[in-house]
């Protein structure tokens, strides 16, 4: 395994680990693609809280951002996620 696979591997787990990012998963798979600001009413959550959670979710591979005038959407990144999961896996039960 690379340094390289090894690093989006950790990034990833690490993006899993915290339980608003994985409601924040549930809310954007349950609408499909959101305007930030709507992730961030959903929660309470500050806006600079938000704002790194999303980045997270997106150096993850987990989610992805489109752009909109000034404002950004968020959607799930499934075929990345689904690469990375499924490298991951081939990797440990191989």
């Amino acid at each position: 395994m690379s340094n390289k696979d090894a690093d989006r591997y950790i990034q990833l787990f690490k993006a899993l680990a915290n339980e608003e990012r994985i409601e924040i998963i549930r809310l954007l798979k349950k609408n499909k693609e959101m305007f930030a600001q709507d992730v961030e009413r959903h929660f309470y959550l500050e806006q600079s809280t938000t704002s790194h959670h999303l980045n997270t979710l997106k150096r993850a591979g987990i989610t992805k951002a489109r752009k909109e005038g000034r404002k950004v959407f968020y959607s799930l990144d499934k075929e990345s996620f689904e690469e990375l999961w499924n490298s991951f896996s081939t990797m440990v039960l191989s």
